[in-house]
């Protein structure tokens, strides 16, 4: 009897760091980490929407998705440093998430639907993790200023990086 968990591929639309942003992450996580295990530097990404464990034949309609999203560029200000302790997260979260940032949600769950993926019933809590299994700590401020100018299709446990952890970008796409 055929796996099919083992052809299916778990996919993610995020906002994928630069390196100047990926450097100024990395080193909020350094000075606020504690009895933590550290994202991977590689594996610091925003994620916007969730796709889930899909067949392969679905990333075309999957793709199709962030091919019909219509937003401008936009400026992302990560604020603060903190623990979410009921996930034992240490993350780096904005203040007050842009409204664009949420409109791209919103678009990729609508453009979604037609592949059959509904929306997350969780509200929608937009952060990089840092590192998990994290120790309560107090909040820290930062100022990471991200201009976000394009988002990505990603898929977990990318290919050579090791018991199938990592990510992999699939594509991207240009917000105008």
């Amino acid at each position: 009897m055929k796996d099919d968990r083992r052809a299916s591929i778990r996919l993610f639309f995020a906002l994928w760091p630069d390196a100047r942003i990926r450097a100024a992450l990395l080193d909020a996580r350094d000075n606020a980490i504690q009895c933590a295990r550290p994202t991977d530097a590689d594996d610091l990404l925003l994620t916007c929407v969730f796709v889930g464990v899909v067949p392969p034949e679905s990333l075309p309609c999957i793709e199709a998705a962030g091919d019909d999203i219509a937003l401008a560029a936009f400026h992302l200000a990560l604020h603060r440093v903190e623990t979410w302790p009921r996930q034992r997260l240490l993350v780096a979260a904005p203040a007050e998430p842009p409204p664009t940032l949420f409109n791209l949600v919103s678009q990729l769950q609508q453009n979604l639907l037609p592949c059959g993926i509904a929306p997350e019933p969780r509200r929608y809590r937009p952060h990089v993790t840092l590192a998990r299994k994290a120790a309560r700590s107090d909040p820290a401020m930062v100022a990471i200023q991200w201009p976000v100018r394009d988002f990505v299709l990603a898929r977990s446990g990318a290919p050579g990086r090791g018991n199938g952890a990592g990510y992999q970008v699939l594509r991207s796409w240009r917000l105008d």
